[in-house]
């Protein structure tokens, strides 16, 4: 499926693949751990300070990617992870046990696997195209809800008694992916026009040779390309004496901020997260205080009785099952759906699914429910992630990513609220609320396809290095590519029509595939 996409891409997949496994086993079991040692109060105020740092060292890991390359700060970070995993392995180990530094050490290994994922994610769109991304993310999407499930079938087995083996473990994995990307990742940052790469920086193409500083596929100097200077360029970038990198990294997410399209598909993606991660959250608080105990099946010596917890696990089996069989054949599956129908069906089904999820009892509704909700998560999901890729600007793209990767502690935090929520009013109250994110989420990014359709540039984005704005054909001139090739859909989509055709394939914690969101509320599958 992954014939003649570039090499780094394969390995990024595979690299994800390992890190979100490795945070699916380590992250509970690392609460389960303070816990014990501490009480599950201070446990709960660590893993806030945990998040606050991921968060902070999200947008450091943007803003260094787009300045200093995606290698060097992948190379860099990862190999602080591994040195981090192999300390808190022996903080852990017969030798040495330190509820201290574990805590220490594993905030470090949070704070740089959290630098390295928008690199991941913005080094996947350099080095691919409209065509190939629809692969690409549905593949990732796939690895995605493979490792959820792999990393927690680990962690539920394993914990007792091989806690340190566990995290020997996780040493070995992080030292295996700090090699990779040693000797096999290439660079892919893309020099903007006008600008010459940095001494001996090579700057890798969609098909895999050297573009010498063109963007994936964009070669520079495109007419109707501009350069301005900016602000952020008058004050000097990284490394001038002038204003250090502060000013820099601030003004390029003020950027980010004011780019209208991005911000509509921002809101559009955390409005559906938020639905997603209401199984993990009010479905499931609903369902183990009002599901009473009943018979699933009966089928002669068999049967099967279970009570609202029961049935919580069951259904996220059954979405994960649904995922990991089907994810691979969507594009084969929905191949005949234009972008339009794939986003905008796909977030009705959803919106439906978790709308029934929200009120049902009755076993049979809810299973079926689950089957439809994940059928369209299959559809969409994907599909946005590679739409994601159209709206954000070449030269500060992982910075987008960084934006991007927000939106899981946001919904995080919803889904929290959701549960408080539930206590005062009916669960019919909710459902409706369900129905209004996912309208509006869906009018959102109808609106972002439109534009889209429509030739919609980005704003000029204050380049990382502080140089130069550059307003140049966007991300490998997806959007007037994917605008024309499909016949008289540009038409449609100024008309209003979700006729639109894009880039379809998550899934991701990254960190990248969006993630299956509704697994997990702590925002690591990316």
């Amino acid at each position: 499926m992954l014939k003649g996409i570039h090499p780094n891409i394969k390995l990024r997949i595979g690299i994800g693949f390992v890190q979100r496994l490795l945070d699916m086993m380590l992250i509970p079991l690392m609460i389960i751990h303070f816990s014990a040692l501490y009480g599950p109060a201070t446990a709960g105020l660590m893993t806030v300070v945990a998040a606050g740092v991921a968060i902070a060292c999200t947008f450091l890991g943007g803003y260094l990617s787009d300045a200093r390359g995606r290698r060097r700060t992948m190379l860099v970070s990862e190999v602080g992870c591994f040195v981090a995993a192999v300390c808190l392995a022996l903080a852990n180990s017969p030798w040495w046990e330190s509820g201290i530094a574990t805590y220490l050490f594993y905030l470090v290994n949070t704070a740089l696997i959290s630098v390295v994922r928008p690199a991941s994610d913005a080094m996947i769109i350099d080095v691919s195209t409209p065509e190939t991304r629809p692969r690409i993310y549905a593949v990732n999407y796939w690895a995605t809800n493979v490792a959820f499930v792999v990393g927690s079938l680990l962690a539920g087995f394993l914990y007792g008694g091989h806690f340190f083996l566990i995290l020997a473990a996780a040493a070995v994995l992080s030292g295996g992916v700090a090699v990779v990307t040693w000797r096999w990742i290439s660079e892919t940052r893309p020099v903007p026009a006008g600008t010459a790469g940095t001494a001996g920086e090579t700057v890798t193409g969609a098909g895999g040779g050297t573009a010498g500083g063109t963007d994936a596929g964009t070669t520079a100097g495109t007419a109707g390309e501009t350069t301005g200077e900016t602000a952020a360029g008058a004050a000097g970038g990284p490394g001038t004496g002038r204003s250090g990198w502060l000013l820099p990294l601030l003004r390029g997410y003020a950027a980010v901020l004011r780019d209208r399209v991005f911000a509509r598909f921002f809101l559009s993606i955390l409005l559906f997260t938020c639905i997603q991660v209401q199984l993990a959250n009010y479905i499931g608080v609903r369902l183990s205080q009002e599901f009473p105990p009943q018979r699933l099946f009966d089928v002669g010596p068999w049967a099967l009785d279970v009570d609202g917890v029961n049935m919580f696990g069951i259904l996220r089996a059954i979405s994960t099952f649904v995922v990991v069989c089907l994810a691979l054949s969507a594009t084969t599956i929905f191949r005949r759906l234009t972008d339009g129908q794939r986003i905008g069906g796909g977030t009705i089904v959803v919106t439906a699914g978790y709308m029934v999820l929200a009120v049902s009892n009755d076993p049979g509704v809810l299973i079926t429910a689950t089957v439809v909700f994940a059928l369209g998560e299959i559809m969409t999901s994907p599909t946005r992630q590679a739409l994601l890729a159209d709206v954000v600007h070449p030269d500060a793209r992982s910075m987008y990513m960084a934006v991007y990767q927000l939106q899981f502690r946001l919904a995080a935090v919803a889904g929290s609220l959701c549960v408080t929520l539930g206590t005062f009013v009916p669960p019919a109250a909710m459902s409706v609320l369900y129905g209004v994110f996912g309208a509006a989420s869906c009018l959102l990014i109808l609106s972002v396809l439109r534009a889209r359709a429509a030739g919609a540039r980005p704003e000029a984005v204050p380049h990382a290095t502080g140089d130069r704005a550059e307003a140049v054909p966007h991300a490998t001139g997806d959007r007037a590519e994917t605008a024309s090739r499909t016949d008289g859909e540009a038409g449609e989509a100024a008309a209003g029509e979700d006729g639109d055709r894009a880039e379809a394939v998550p899934q991701a914690d990254g960190d990248a595939g969006e993630p299956h969101t509704r697994h997990a509320t702590s925002g690591s599958r990316r």
